[in-house]
């Protein structure tokens, strides 16, 4: 056990900090840390038998912890004016007393296992005054559990037993404060890992200590606030302090800084009834407040003019709802009363109050709403409250404020020619970043509220039109819960050197570089009335200005010598990004048009391409970052081969593929647009010599079942996409270029050709005796009428051969399963046995004779075995 365990035994708590001292448990401990050489029961100390146990310090342990177990039995006559706390507590007390005598003590499982063998067999059985029953039960722990259960026990007598101003001390000693929040953590999750039927020991002497922890939690109404501001620290927020202030309590309410700004620069008409009914609460703020307040007398209240003065403010405006603000700028109902509570939000952000306090504010407006319900008058009841920190006050705040104003950030974005557009958009990922952060610290439920409000405004068709509006933003992202940020993509903002490399390649001068491919390329037929034309023209759209995916930082270094490949690495970021949401057939067909995008796209790239592409750094990094994207996103259903590329081949695979999904779209008319229908043919023209080229080693067809696509993301078997088809369609041959016509693909050999052959040859031959059955004289034998079995060499044959297996596997079975195969195996083996059984024999005799040796100091150990 580490000696830093040490530091926290209950003696260095007390050492450490002087209010421990005064705590029930401390004077309690060293009660039950007195020698058994007192006067007061040392009978029992010396007259108990511990004989099983041989080690002294662990007798003395049992000899103490017996006689305090019989003190517990009648702690009136023993703890007179010493103890004070309820009796429920003793127990634990005695426990916590124990665990703490076993860490200083620096036990092993060893000892810790011979304390709770003692405790199992002696309890109860005469040990203790039989006229009473066992005070506490004990539970079989390890060394880790015994630290966590302590550690949770020091945690909870410092959250019930000491006042709040005592965690500023703690806050100043980094060591304890981890401490005791690690105890706080324990407690937690414990809660979720013994809230099933667990019955290990841990779990049973939780559920023992966490009855007593509920139970005095009910006891007290402010007991909630300590474990908040604990929770605070746990969490390292900046909470409402405990040390008074009147810091703020004039401040001026107003909405989002960000959102402030948009809207001072739009100036937009509507939507303005949140930020006008905050500029009418802070003015009635400085009407209403009050430094009398009688009704917190009765409480103990830490800062009682901060109270005071929102206390007063809040019981006025219950007062005057009706009139002044229930039906604020024809307001909904309920819209009012949730502006004023975000506006109170906001005021406790800048008011350092104790979170008991802000409680006992909550408390008492919610009595003074209940009295205004029973007086039937209108009024406006509080949010919860959970002690939320001031960082979760403010981010409630900004996400409400967003939501409210959504529909104006809606109606601004929907401005094609907006000036201020990308604005919006970096506003709006801002808030869909905060959603994330908020999701991931959402353990307390803090932000329950504001984030159902966020999912259900965002779940479904309005995420599409912000991804729409607002690309390269990683919208698409927020509900990803593999993820913990919104943009896997921005860790971190482009270095200065970076930044430098990101120039424009307006003077590269080797676009048509070795290596180059398609940059005149005869058949790059561009129809842009095509479908394909416009998935390629998003696929392929620029980048929003400014925008910096740090995975792409890798390709910084090659885009001087090779201009364009981090610029088609953001893009790639952006189409998997949208890829990644996308479902079933929809997802099917966009990876197929990204795939075939991005190796025409690399072709373009200048000196990427050589006679050896692996002698190419940067298209082994390019494929590298890919499929690190496709990681970050979850994409395990698109992949790009990196390996053997032909990307002339790629390229005929993508003509391929854009021909298929383009062929319902290919219309024209001769008469009166005759050039379109001749690129039109030409197009077929060329398509068709490909559709030959790969028919073969892209379809397996059955001539009872149809042909079936082997790669279904470049070709389809389906003869009516014969290009011949289309050909005639068109009506090509009446083009005086075209009037030869077009050779028509035939369809690949059926592979059950020969099959189907065989069937019908021998089939037929079968039939005809069976067809002349009824010419056959009844008198006829069976051995004179041939059938397909006995007439058929084949059938004879495989008869002949499931024969002989047979047996083969009748031998096999005698073999392995009857005395046969063993008399056969054990004739050498018997041999064996007896000679290593000698061997044994020969090893035990002589390690026995060694040990013997140096056997005078030594405590004698007997194996023996119960009869």
């Amino acid at each position: 056990m580490s000696n830093s365990k040490k530091d926290f035994t209950l003696i260095k708590l007390g050492n450490k900090f002087n209010f421990f001292q005064e705590l029930d448990i401390y004077k309690f401990y060293n009660e039950l840390s007195k020698s058994c050489n007192g006067n007061e029961n040392n009978n029992f100390c010396n007259t108990v038998s511990f004989s099983v146990v041989d080690d002294p310090v662990v007798i003395t342990l049992l000899k103490k912890l017996f006689r305090n177990l019989n003190y517990l039995l009648k702690y009136q006559d023993f703890f007179v004016d010493k103890i004070t706390k309820a009796e429920e507590k003793h127990c634990i007390h005695l426990k916590y007393w124990l665990y703490d005598q076993i860490v200083i003590n620096n036990f092993d499982e060893f000892e810790i296992n011979i304390i709770f063998d003692f405790l199992e067999k002696h309890i109860h059985n005469g040990m203790l005054d039989k006229s009473s029953k066992t005070p506490c039960n004990f539970h079989r722990l390890n060394v880790g559990d015994i630290d966590d259960i302590k550690n949770m026990y020091s945690y909870s007598e410092l959250f019930y037993e000491t006042e709040t101003k005592n965690y500023e001390k703690i806050l100043n000693d980094y060591k304890y404060l981890n401490y005791f929040k690690n105890g706080f953590d324990l407690y937690r999750k414990s809660k979720i890992k013994c809230s099933t039927k667990e019955n290990s020991g841990y779990c049973e002497e939780f559920k023992e200590y966490k009855n007593i922890y509920e139970k005095y939690g009910k006891q007290s109404t402010f007991l909630p606030c300590q474990e908040w501001l604990l929770s605070a620290l746990y969490n390292k927020d900046e909470t409402l302090s405990t040390k008074p202030s009147q810091k703020g309590l004039k401040s001026i309410v107003t909405l989002d800084p960000d959102l402030q700004k948009l809207l001072e620069r739009d100036k937009p008409v509507e939507q303005k009834n949140l930020q006008n009914f905050y500029k009418l609460l802070t003015g009635n703020y400085e009407k209403y407040t009050t430094n009398s307040c009688d009704s917190l007398n009765e409480y103990d209240v830490k800062e009682k003019s901060i109270v005071c003065n929102l206390l007063g403010f809040v019981q006025k405006s219950l007062e005057i709802w009706r009139d002044t603000y229930e039906n604020y700028d024809q307001s909904s109902s309920n819209k009012p009363c949730d502006y004023f509570n975000y506006w109170l939000y906001d005021k406790l952000r800048h008011i350092d109050a104790t979170p008991c306090d802000i409680e006992l504010l909550y408390q008492l407006w919610y009595k003074s709403a209940i009295q205004k319900t029973i007086e039937k008058k209108k009024t406006c009841y509080n949010k919860e409250y959970n002690g939320f920190s001031k960082e979760e006050l403010g981010n409630k705040k900004r996400i409400f404020e967003f939501l409210e104003y959504y529909n104006v950030i809606r109606d601004k974005l929907n401005e094609v020619e907006h000036k201020e557009k990308n604005e919006y958009c970096k506003y709006v990922m801002s808030i869909f970043e905060l959603y994330k952060k908020m999701e991931q610290n959402n353990i307390s439920n803090s932000y329950r509220e504001e984030l159902n409000l966020f999912r259900h405004k965002f779940f479904g068709n309005e995420l599409h039109f912000l991804e729409e509006k607002c690309s390269d933003m990683c919208l698409s992202f927020v509900f990803n819960e593999k993820l913990k940020t919104l943009c896997p993509f921005k860790e971190k903002n482009p270095t200065e050197l970076e930044k430098k490399n990101l120039k424009q390649c307006e003077n590269f001068e080797s676009r048509n570089a070795t290596g180059h491919i398609g940059g005149n390329d005869k058949y790059d037929y561009n129809f842009s009335n095509l479908p394909t034309y416009s998935v390629y023209n998003e696929l392929n759209s620029n980048i929003t200005p400014d925008t910096y995916y740090s995975i792409c930082s890798k390709l910084i270094p090659h885009n001087e010598n090779h201009c364009g490949i981090y610029n088609l690495c953001n893009k790639v970021v952006r189409n998997l990004t949208k890829l990644s949401v996308m479902k079933n057939h929809e997802r099917f067909d966009r990876c197929a048009y990204i795939t075939h995008w991005i190796y025409d796209e690399i072709t373009k790239i200048p000196n990427i391409i050589s006679m050896n592409i692996y002698e190419k750094i940067a298209l082994r990094e390019f494929f590298n970052v890919v499929y690190e994207i496709l990681r970050k996103v979850g994409i395990f259903d698109c992949f790009l081969n990196a390996f053997n590329i032909n990307f002339e081949e790629q390229k005929e695979k993508k003509y391929l593929h854009d021909y298929f999904n383009n062929f319902n779209s290919f219309t024209c008319n001769i008469s009166s647009n005759n050039n379109e229908c001749e690129k039109y043919c030409e197009y077929i023209s060329f398509i068709n010599n490909l559709y030959g080229k790969y028919i073969n080693r892209s379809c397996y067809c059955f001539k009872s079942d149809g042909c079936k696509d082997i790669y279904p993301y470049y070709f389809k078997c389906d003869d009516n996409y014969n290009p011949y088809k289309l050909f005639e369609k068109l009506k090509c041959n009446q083009i005086e270029k075209f009037s030869k016509g077009l050779e028509k693909v035939i369809k690949p050999h059926f592979v059950d050709a020969h099959v189907i052959w065989l069937t019908e040859k021998y089939g037929k031959k079968a039939e005809k005796p069976l067809l002349k059955l009824e010419k056959i004289e009844s008198s006829s034998t069976p051995e004179n009428v041939c059938n397909k079995i006995t007439c058929d060499p084949f059938y004879i044959g495989a008869i002949g051969g499931f024969g002989l297996m047979g047996l083969f596997l009748i031998f096999f079975i005698f073999y392995k399963f009857t005395p046969l195969g063993s008399y056969f195996d054990n004739k050498d083996a018997r041999n064996i046995k007896i000679h290593s059984q000698k061997g044994e024999e020969e090893f035990l005799e002589n390690y026995l004779e060694f040990n013997r040796t140096n056997m005078k100091n030594r405590r004698l150990r007997l194996a023996y075995h119960q009869a």
